[in-house]
């Protein structure tokens, strides 16, 4: 069931709904956490990685009980963007 949400989280569909909820609750760090997880289950790792620092920056400043978690995420997407730049880098 898991693997099953994060392929619909992936879709296009899906981030464009996280985006929305951006717009509609921007003070809300959960809401640019799971857009980070859209972005990186689509492999748009960057993207990912601005929407976790921005959940973590925000989480800090409301205390947010979730923060152990958004941290998690980018240190999650963090590895995956270094591992992706060492198997680039080996190809050269």
């Amino acid at each position: 069931m898991l693997n099953l949400r994060h392929k619909f989280f992936g879709s296009f569909r899906r981030r464009r709904a996280c985006r929305r909820n951006v717009e509609l609750y921007p003070g809300s760090a959960n809401v640019y956490d799971s857009l980070g997880e859209g972005y990186e289950n689509a492999g748009k790792l960057e993207l990912a990685t601005a929407n976790f620092q921005k959940a973590i920056e925000m989480g800090t400043k409301a205390a947010d009980p979730n923060l152990s978690a958004y941290s998690d995420h980018l240190k999650r997407v963090t590895a995956e963007a270094k591992a992706a730049a060492e198997k680039t880098a080996g190809a050269k």
